[in-house]
């Protein structure tokens, strides 16, 4: 393959990954905090955003606000950042 339509295609894949690391921020933001979990919009976000969170099998933390940290979400961001950072070592090479 050219090299460059491989550059292309890890760019769009990093780009990708991006966009699901900021949703899923957005959800553990919003479960963080109990009120904004109520809200309408913030069911949507947790409905799309759902099957992205990689069960780890680690159970979700109470928080002061009536919330709770989810810690899955939180773990899978990271794996997606880190995901996102191989891509990029990649597309450096290629």
């Amino acid at each position: 393959m050219n090299s460059r339509l491989v550059g292309t295609l890890i760019t769009v894949a990093m780009n990708l990954l991006v966009v699901v690391a900021i949703a899923l921020t957005a959800r553990l933001c919003i479960a963080f905090f109990g009120q904004l979990a109520a809200q309408g919009w913030a069911k949507t976000v947790d409905a799309v955003t759902t099957p992205l969170v990689i069960p780890f099998g680690v159970a979700a933390i109470k928080t002061p606000y009536g919330g709770e940290f989810q810690v899955n979400t939180a773990l899978t961001v990271a794996a997606v950042l880190l995901l996102e950072w191989a891509l990029s070592g990649m597309r450096a090479r290629a």
